[in-house]
C-alpha cells in the first residue's frame, strides 16, 4: 500500500462511518452512472460548530435541537479520499480535511487538492419533507485538471449524511463531446438536480468549449438521470 503524500489532510475532527451502496436495477438506464461507487458518510459537523461537538448541559434537561442541512458548513466538512484517485498515481487518503473550502496539497508533483463550493442548491428531492443540499466538490490538479463531484447531502440526527454522488457526465453525453466534460453548474429545479456539462464541438480548443448540456436528475434511492439531455450554445446556457 502506498502511504498518503501528505498525511496531514488525514487528520480529522469529524467521525466518518460508511453505509452499503444503493442497489440499481438492471431495468433502468445506469449508464450515467457509470463508474459512480456510492460513498455514503455520517460526517460530524464542522469543528466549528460548538453546539454539535460538545455534550448537552445536563442541568438544561433537554436535546440539543436537531440539525437541518441548511446548518452545514460543507465548506468544513471532510470529503471522500477518493476524489482525487484519478490524479494520484497511489492509493488516495482515506478522508480529505477542508478548511474553508479547500484542503491541502495531496501530491506536491501533481498540485491535486480537493475544493468544495460554497454556492449550495437545497431542495426537499426525495419527498420526505426536509430539504437536501447538493454540493458541487472538485479534485483540481495540474495546470487545468478537475475531477467533478456532484452531491446530495442529507441530516441524520445531527450528523450530515452523503446520499449518492454524480462523479460524471453520462456516457452518451460524454461521447458527444470531442473533450470530456466537466461541470459548468449545478442547481435545483423542484425537485430534480440539474448539472450542466461543457460540451466541446469539433474545432473547439480545450479552453473554450462552445455549447453546453444539461442533465436532470431525480433522487429515486440513489441519483437517476430523468429524461433527455439538452445541448444548447453556451451562450445561451448563462
Amino acid at each position: 500500500m502506498h502511504p498518503d503524500r501528505n498525511p496531514d489532510v488525514t487528520e480529522r475532527s469529524h467521525d466518518v462511518l460508511y453505509r452499503r451502496p444503493v442497489v440499481r436495477t438492471s431495468s433502468r438506464n445506469r449508464s450515467a452512472l457509470a463508474g459512480l461507487g456510492l460513498l455514503a458518510a455520517l460526517v460530524a459537523v464542522a469543528a466549528g460548530d460548538t453546539t454539535a461537538s460538545r455534550p448537552a448541559d445536563a442541568s438544561v434537561g433537554q436535546q440539543a435541537p436537531e440539525l437541518t442541512v441548511q446548518d452545514v458548513d460543507f465548506t468544513e466538512v471532510a470529503q471522500p479520499g477518493n476524489l482525487c484517485a484519478e490524479p494520484l498515481s497511489g492509493a488516495p487518503p482515506r478522508i480529505v480535511a477542508l478548511d474553508d473550502g479547500a484542503s491541502p496539497l495531496l501530491d506536491e508533483s501533481t498540485l491535486a487538492r480537493v475544493e468544495v463550493d460554497d454556492d449550495v442548491a437545497y431542495a426537499d428531492l426525495d419527498g420526505d419533507g426536509r430539504d437536501e443540499a447538493v454540493v458541487h466538490a472538485t479534485c483540481a490538479y495540474g495546470a487545468n485538471g478537475v475531477v467533478d463531484s456532484v452531491q446530495v447531502w442529507s441530516v441524520r440526527g445531527r450528523l450530515p449524511m452523503l446520499v449518492d454522488t454524480v462523479d460524471g457526465a453520462p456516457e452518451e453525453v460524454a461521447e458527444d463531446s470531442a473533450f470530456p466534460p466537466t461541470v459548468l453548474d449545478v442547481d435545483v429545479d423542484g425537485d430534480e438536480v440539474v448539472v450542466t456539462f461543457t460540451h466541446h464541438d469539433d474545432g473547439d480548443p480545450h479552453c473554450c468549449p462552445s455549447r453546453a448540456t444539461e442533465v436532470r436528475y431525480e433522487l429515486d434511492g440513489g441519483l437517476e438521470v430523468t429524461g433527455e439531455p439538452t445541448t444548447v450554445d453556451l451562450e445561451t446556457a448563462a
